[in-house]
């Protein structure tokens, strides 16, 4: 069986993915956003090591991947074309080692060689960058591609065989553009092009939004890349270089429709890079897929605009009950509680029930025979019309019979199918076909600081919406511990609060243990009841917690094309820590409402007039001076529940029985605020 093993073709001394061009030493730890050095201070070689050029040839200080593609011998004029006829000579297929192959490699090896002489001048000049390494090079790459199948990591991206999103390192062999974002330009790189630099200083640019392109390469192949907004500003303010290694990771495939070469890829596949999953890489990192599991990214570090966040921790702080969004058919969408949806559920599924039996009653009614002149139809017919059909049944042959039965079930099929058919219809006349129906949970989360650390800035605030949670998600995540998150994406751009949303199933939350959580700052404050007498530390809009008797419920109205509703309730609290019976501060009001499409169950119900319930999430407004009463507001993320329902753990619990408690002692107080209801109600006119 004919190999393809090169004559003499021993495993070179310079591997190509432990060395590489790049000529700096930086930070894998930190995102560009925390640059530490100076751009002049990467751009040196390996640390502590100070070196002149005055030993370096002009070709090797200039040589970048462009140049080295190009690049010829100077005394020999040997160039890419001449070293395929040597390894063609050497033994190896020409249906490996094309043209296209040759150049390619040809063009990494000069450019790593010539990095070398150009970071070691006094010690290796002359003897890095020759015919004899370039072609030792060449034989074994073409040892570990072809012969023991080695595929590098943009080799099996392309191929479909390794996902874009998996953390790799890249180095940048080329910058097709930079943007210039104080004169609105984009400036094409000098190396990049054969004419005069003078004259190409920079070309217009449709404008500061316009995507950046670059090329990467694990040392082996190339891959164009497109920049996000972010990165590019990085590119313009010389973070990103010739020669600098990258470590990205959550990155995709744009472009990219099957499996394809990396010269069939040219200008087609382009990888999309975001800010959020690069990283910089220290200048002697192993190109390729990384092998260790990257660091999270700071939450506080995380851009609104840079894509797919791959890895990140955050402390829970919230956890609020599971919605359920409904799509309508025109176009809005309302958004429902699990107990609300259960009851919109069953009015579809009654609505389409009825739907489906008064079809089926009217086509029993209007049912015809499938083809009267069938023996079994006659025989169906006559038992129709006898008055005692089991008797003819009696007398009826084994054929007869079967001649029967083969008719029902003829006859049951097609009405079935008809029946199908005009419920189908009916319910899509009826807006009832089916529901466009997601579950989200949202959970509010900050970011981590540690102890370590001497800043004094706060913590980073974020609400993360998961569409669609898993089971596991619901049931796992708790208010007070610190989770390591995979696969969330920004979704604001100018708040003080991060936005962010992930689908259930494509997002991981892996719980830190108790050992792994020791070195940051404490983060949450668990939940407690409020007292109306110590309302007034609660900080404006933000929520709350509270338990009391329900004095009155007011009427829905409509507002702003809403529904909405004002409840009335005390807590005792007032009159139990002070010895007067003082009634200023002793009243919450809170205001329900809901869009006029939602269901006037959604809001508070009448029949709670006078009960001990318990609120959530409720959200603190404005005071009324005027009235002295404290106000408040349900959102769709509150919930409420009854006294006997509050689980004993509950932190309403006890304020719940304590309210209780006041409540059965206190009655003619409860009257004297219901009547103070009354008068508040009839002067606002709600």
């Amino acid at each position: 069986m004919k190999t393809n093993k090169l004559s003499s073709a021993g495993e070179s001394k310079l591997p190509s993915t432990q060395i590489s061009p790049c000529r700096t030493k930086l930070s894998a730890r930190y995102p560009f956003q925390h640059q530490r050095k100076t751009y002049k201070e990467y751009f040196g070689g390996p640390p502590c090591f100070k070196y002149s050029t005055e030993h370096v040839l002009d070709d090797v200080k200039l040589m970048d991947a462009k140049r080295a593609e190009r690049y010829k011998f100077q005394h020999t004029g040997t160039g890419a074309e001449e070293f395929q006829k040597m390894l063609l000579a050497c033994g190896a297929s020409l249906s490996y080692a094309s043209k296209e192959w040759v150049s390619n490699h040809y063009k990494w090896i000069v450019w790593k060689l010539a990095s070398l002489e150009r970071c070691y001048p006094t010690r290796t000049a002359g003897q890095f960058l020759t015919v004899a390494n370039v072609f030792e090079e060449l034989k074994y790459r073409y040892d570990r591609e072809v012969n023991h199948g080695h595929r590098s990591a943009i080799k099996k991206v392309l191929e479909g065989n390794a996902s874009p999103s998996l953390m790799m390192v890249l180095c940048i062999s080329a910058i097709y553009s930079c943007p210039n974002l104080n004169n609105n330009k984009l400036e094409v790189d000098k190396a990049d092009t054969n004419e005069d630099s003078n004259d190409n200083k920079s070309l217009p640019a449709a404008n500061r939004n316009m995507s950046v392109k670059i090329e990467l390469t694990d040392g082996w192949y190339p891959l164009d890349a497109s920049l996000d907004t972010a990165l590019s500003e990085q590119l313009e303010k010389r973070k990103l270089f010739l020669g600098q290694k990258l470590r990205i990771w959550g990155a995709s495939l744009c472009g990219w429709s099957g499996p394809v070469s990396f010269h069939e890829a040219s200008g087609s596949a382009k990888l999309m890079v975001h800010i959020n999953g690069t990283y910089r890489a220290r200048w002697n990192e192993t190109l390729g897929f990384c092998k260790h599991v990257g660091l999270p990214l700071a939450f506080k570090c995380i851009k609104a605009s840079g894509g797919r966040v791959p890895k990140t921790l955050v402390g829970v702080t919230r956890i609020y009950p599971v919605l359920y969004r409904e799509r309508l058919p025109d176009g809005r969408s309302v958004v429902r509680s699990e107990r609300m949806e259960r009851k919109a559920l069953t009015l579809h599924q009654q609505s389409v029930s009825k739907i489906a039996e008064d079809i089926l009653f009217e086509q029993q009614e209007n049912c015809d025979s499938t083809d009267d002149n069938e023996e079994g139809a006659k025989f169906c017919k006559m038992l129709e019309r006898a008055a005692e059909p089991d008797v003819i049944i009696a007398g009826m042959t084994s054929e007869q019979l079967m001649h029967l039965s083969s008719y029902k079930e003829k006859r049951k099929v097609v009405m079935q199918n008809e029946v199908a058919k005009k419920v189908e219809k009916a319910l899509e006349v009826a807006n009832l076909s089916s529901r466009d129906v997601t579950p989200f949970l949202k959970v509010r989360v900050m970011g981590l600081v540690s102890k370590l650390s001497a800043s004094k800035a706060s913590s980073k605030e974020g609400l993360i919406t998961i569409w669609n949670p898993t089971e596991m998600q619901k049931a796992d995540l708790v208010e007070g511990q610190i989770y390591s998150v995979t696969g969330l994406v920004p979704s604001n751009y100018c708040t003080e609060t991060l936005y962010l949303h992930a689908r259930g199933s494509s997002t991981t939350w892996r719980r830190l243990s108790s050992s792994q959580t020791t070195d940051f700052k404490s983060f949450f404050s668990p939940r407690k009841a409020i007292e109306l007498s110590k309302f007034g530390e609660v900080p404006l809009s933000s929520e709350f917690d509270i338990a009391g008797v329900i004095l009155y419920v007011g009427n829905i109205y409509l507002c702003s094309n809403q529904k909405r509703q004002w409840l009335f309730l005390t807590d005792g609290s007032k009159f139990i820590s002070e010895q007067k019976s003082e009634e200023r501060d002793c009243l919450l009001a809170v205001s329900f409402s809901c869009p006029t499409t939602g269901e006037d169950s959604a809001l508070f119900s009448y029949a709670l007039s006078g009960s001990i319930v318990g609120f959530s999430n409720l959200v603190k407004r404005q005071k009324d001076q005027m009235r002295q009463i404290w106000v408040a507001e349900a959102t769709e993320s509150s919930t409420y529940t009854l006294s006997h329902e509050i689980p004993k753990k509950s932190h309403l619990k006890e304020a719940a029985t304590s309210a209780e408690r006041w409540a059965s002692i206190s009655y003619p107080k409860i009257q004297e605020l219901k009547e103070r209801v009354l008068c508040i109600v009839g002067d606002s006119g709600v």
